[in-house]
């Protein structure tokens, strides 16, 4: 009878899927209390296990032939078992960003990876184990690629739903991003690229969602502890045709705090310089997109310019211009201007508002640039209201332009974009190296940050990236 219940009770309360639970705030540890030492390469789940693959540094900084390759395994993303060295004889060189993909026809596991016999002559190697712990053969430690003549750098491996795959890569010579397919073996490519679609730029990660491919990549960062941007490339092609629409890991500039702290006497104000070619730009950013059609900005007029030393001329004040703007909002990949601006002025002794209604638009992101004309060096905003639907209070404002540095989100350089299946779906985390985090100063030690999956709109851009401490999700 008691047999009879618990089969009734498995069949009415099936078990709940594995909760996968991470916490950023913590080091990565293994079972046996020491610190996960693998850095810039990815995490996949091969079965029910999860395999972080990534390159040791130890008590190095980083640019030595110490280097080398490791793997731990989970089955959760929590506890972590090492299982050793990737390559045990690897030639002496300098190693980086390994990526370890499998082939089904071949029922192998493939390594690639970026190495250097000299920095920075670099090359790419290819290795394979028939267990996803190796350790790892080499087949070839000098795989040619469509551009070798410009030297190898940084690159990500991604198979498509038909067990096609594709390496991202950037040469050395002016950091160029570009993707081609490899052979059906996964031990070569074919030489089939797409043409250059980021320079400067390196740490591509590419993935495919709704039938578009992604490739997240930014500036050169070198185990930059203000961290790398991750810009967003898509398309309906692996391997070309790639559309950059946004930037998930920058904001827009100057973060101006002044124009949101709800005082507007002209006493706190934000500098918008506009005599350069490329005048400074407010933009008012929300994480989800809103719909607004007004915009309220309030200007400090005080602050003229003197008349020192023209006995010529008897006026002691210019007289008081008031900027005109052009208002932009963001839509999916550029800036669109808004339709039927009007604008209504209202001023005092020390302050003018101006008041600018559109069309409604639905966006992220508003920007007001000057127009040329304005006679003055600067503009002095004390507030702005973005006029977002219902959520003003988590409206930020930035001034960008010309030479204004795009601080991070999240600090870390882009390692990997990791697929989780998980009970609603596949999840795409942004993965990333927090360099110059670890307590006691080993950079092997340094934290990793991954994030909550990534939010995607209907139309297929990206939400930008947001701290999170500790976040869960239910596995399949």
């Amino acid at each position: 009878m008691r047999i009879l219940l618990l089969i009734i009770a498995i069949i009415t309360f099936p078990l709940a899927a594995q909760q996968l639970h991470i916490d950023n705030t913590l080091p990565r540890l293994t079972v046996a209390g020491d610190t996960v030492d693998a850095h810039d390469g990815r995490i996949i789940r091969f079965e029910d296990t999860y395999y972080w693959y990534g390159t040791s540094y130890a008590t190095t900084n980083g640019f030595t032939t110490a280097n080398h390759y490791v793997v731990y395994s989970s089955p959760d993303m929590q506890s972590w078992t090492r299982e050793g060295r990737l390559l045990p004889n690897q030639p002496e060189g300098v190693y980086y960003r390994p990526h370890v993909i499998y082939n089904a026809a071949t029922e192998q596991y493939v390594l690639w990876y970026n190495w250097y016999p000299q920095l920075w002559d670099g090359q790419f190697g290819v290795a394979t184990s028939p267990t996803p712990t190796g350790p790892f053969t080499i087949v070839n430690d000098d795989v040619q690629m469509f551009r070798s003549e410009v030297g190898l750098g940084d690159f990500g491996l991604f198979v498509d739903a038909d067990s096609t795959a594709y390496i991202s890569y950037n040469t050395i010579q002016n950091h160029q991003v570009s993707i081609e397919r490899l052979s059906d073996d996964y031990l070569s490519s074919t030489q089939e690229n797409g043409g250059i679609i980021a320079e400067h730029s390196e740490a591509g990660s590419q993935f495919k969602r709704d039938g578009k491919y992604y490739l997240l990549t930014d500036v050169t960062c070198c185990f930059c502890n203000y961290g790398s941007g991750a810009r967003v490339y898509v398309s309906d092609h692996p391997t070309e045709g790639y559309t950059l629409t946004t930037n998930i890991n920058r904001y827009p500039g100057r973060s101006a705090l002044a124009l949101t702290d709800g005082v507007t006497t002209g006493t706190s104000y934000e500098t918008l310089v506009t005599n350069d070619t490329l005048p400074q730009s407010l933009v008012a950013l929300h994480p989800r997109p809103r719909q607004t059609d007004q915009l309220t900005l309030s200007l400090f007029t005080g602050n003229r310019p003197e008349n020192c030393g023209d006995v010529s001329n008897p006026r002691v004040h210019p007289e008081i211009g008031t900027p005109e703007f052009t208002v932009s909002y963001w839509d999916f990949d550029h800036w669109r201007e808004v339709d039927s601006l009007r604008v209504e002025r209202n001023g005092t002794a020390l302050r003018q508002t101006l008041t600018m209604s559109f069309t409604p638009v639905t966006s992220t992101r508003i920007k007001l640039t000057p127009r040329p004309g304005y006679p003055f060096l600067a503009i002095y905003p004390t507030e702005l209201s973005a006029g977002f639907a219902g959520a003003e209070d988590e409206v930020q404002v930035y001034v960008t332009g010309h030479n204004i540095p795009q601080p991070p989100v999240i600090p870390a350089q882009q390692a990997y974009v990791m697929e989780l299946p998980t009970a609603e779906g596949t999840e795409y985390i942004w993965m990333g190296d927090l360099w110059g985090s670890a307590s006691d100063n080993v950079k092997g030690h340094d934290y990793p940050y991954w994030s909550a999956p990534l939010e995607f709109l209907e139309d297929g851009s990206v939400l930008p990236l947001e701290w999170t401490d500790t976040w869960s999700v239910d596995t399949e």
